[in-house]
């Protein structure tokens, strides 16, 4: 994954495509010794790779961090980095041990001659805990039971690993560094997602309406999930409409461009795109696609969620994009992603534990998912991250989050609504079954937004100008 300042430095072997590195290395973390087989690099400079038994150490080389991201929150030049542990067996009074007792971690550093210990110096870190989780660890063949926990601090790496081990004192504990990052890594909340990210009158019962409730789900987590959307009839009407233009769309292609093999060849046109292994992202044109999302979803149903989410439903400030995602049989899982990236100029949560409340700009773009087929096991989902909309550095940061189990599975039924912020993680998962999987998509944005990453400037049918 990415370097670090401590002495556990790989050696990576740069190739040719400067987005992406690989190199084989071996490296010794509290009792286990890891190889590392893949180091990438993402679009702000930091990097991802994979372990061989699922362990990830995604530790961010300092100089690769930009330099307006370094200490966001924080007044001194040191370089902040959230760190992840492993710590085997759980307790459920290890939490508590670790935010009573470790507070910060000193290292001893010679003078520059190398002297004795008369030119030692000592150098102080603080080291404040963020959050904690259980998880399943099959990393060594094992299904064992494993308590997680992540801290931020400007200390190195392994300092921060011994100080927890120290901290645990003559406890049978073993301390495994899993992960380092230059943003906190959002974990799973004890208890899981549901009670947080699901409307349920029972207990919201203060709420006079729901969407008192959507607006703050959506800045803390990102998502939120809204039931029957659409009934089975209006399912049925608008599942027509999309396989009719689907087909359509198909027909064009075979049509004006033969080159192209559907389904396993990368395209970009304006009314179609496709990123290969059977997945395409088509938008609705048709006046019966857009008649029925603005009688039937806008007039009513969503329109006071916007406007608490966006501040208006002014046609002059807010506008929508449609769209269908669709995966064939055999599309394999996607890779992690945001749909959008945070502004330029525009400020996230940095450091700040509750920076989501009072730093993180609000959302320029709310997506909507309606599945037009029920998303299980076989059909596929979308696989969110929650709260990973919080942090620009996140971006190459997805494996974490299923290492860690922070993720939650999007498997609903056909009319269901699956909100989520334009900045947040998620990818597709595979579908196994002999189903077509539409997904309609729509975008509501700030006017002044328009997408132009997602599909190309030519028409399927328009001639190329060489």
């Amino acid at each position: 994954m990415h370097h670090h300042r401590s002495n556990l430095t790989p050696t990576c072997l740069p190739m040719d495509n400067p987005g992406l590195r690989e190199s084989v290395l071996r490296r010794s973390v509290g009792r286990r010794t890891h190889e590392l087989i893949r180091v990438g690099e993402s679009r702000s400079g930091v990097g991802i790779c994979g372990a061989r038994n699922f362990r990830c150490n995604c530790n961010a080389l300092p100089s690769q961090i930009r330099p307006n991201e370094q200490m966001r929150g924080h007044e001194d030049d040191d370089i902040m980095i959230c760190i992840l542990i492993g710590i085997c067996p759980p307790s459920p009074d290890l939490w508590e041990i670790l935010t009573k007792r470790v507070h910060q971690t000193i290292r001893n550093d010679q003078d520059d001659d190398g002297g004795d210990d008369d030119g030692c110096q000592q150098e102080c870190f603080t080291i404040q805990w963020i959050s904690h989780s259980i998880v399943t660890d099959d990393g060594d063949g094992k299904s064992t039971p494993t308590q997680i926990v992540t801290a931020i601090s400007d200390a190195p790496v392994d300092a921060v690993v011994a100080a927890t081990t120290n901290g645990l004192g003559d406890t049978p504990y073993i301390c495994e560094l899993w992960a380092s990052a230059p943003a906190i890594l959002p974990l799973m909340p004890l208890g899981g997602y549901s009670k947080h990210i699901i409307y349920d009158p029972s207990i919201q019962h203060d709420l006079k309406n729901w969407e008192d409730w959507a607006r703050p789900t959506l800045r803390k987590w990102g998502l939120f999930f809204q039931k029957s959307i659409l009934n089975t009839t209006e399912v049925n009407e608008l599942r027509s409409i999309v396989e009719s233009e689907i087909e359509s769309m198909e027909e064009s292609l075979k049509a004006h461009r033969p080159e192209i093999s559907i389904g396993k060849d990368t395209f970009h046109f304006r009314e179609v795109a496709s990123r290969g292994n059977e997945r395409f992202d088509l938008r609705l044109l048709s006046s019966d696609a857009i008649d029925f999302v603005k009688k039937t979803i806008m007039m009513g149903r969503v329109s006071t969620v916007l406007e608490s989410i966006l501040h208006s439903i002014s046609e002059k400030d807010v506008d929508f994009d449609l769209s269908v995602v669709y995966s064939k049989p055999g599309a394999p899982n996607q890779g992690w992603h945001c749909d959008g990236d945070h502004l330029k100029g525009s400020t996230d949560a940095g450091w700040d534990v509750d920076g989501w409340k009072t730093k993180l700009a609000d959302p320029y773009a709310l997506c909507l998912f309606i599945p037009l087929i029920d998303l299980n096991d076989t059909t596929g989902y979308t696989q969110f991250w929650p709260a990973s909309h919080r942090n620009r550095d996140l971006m190459g940061f997805g494996p974490v989050a299923e290492i860690t189990e922070a993720t939650w599975d999007g498997k609903c039924t056909a009319g269901d609504a699956i909100w989520y912020d334009y900045r947040l993680f998620h990818r597709g998962i595979a579908n196994t079954s002999n189903l077509l999987r539409p997904v309609v998509q729509i975008v509501f944005k700030k006017s002044w937004y328009v997408e132009r990453a997602n599909y190309g400037t030519i028409g399927v049918t328009e001639v190329e100008r060489s």
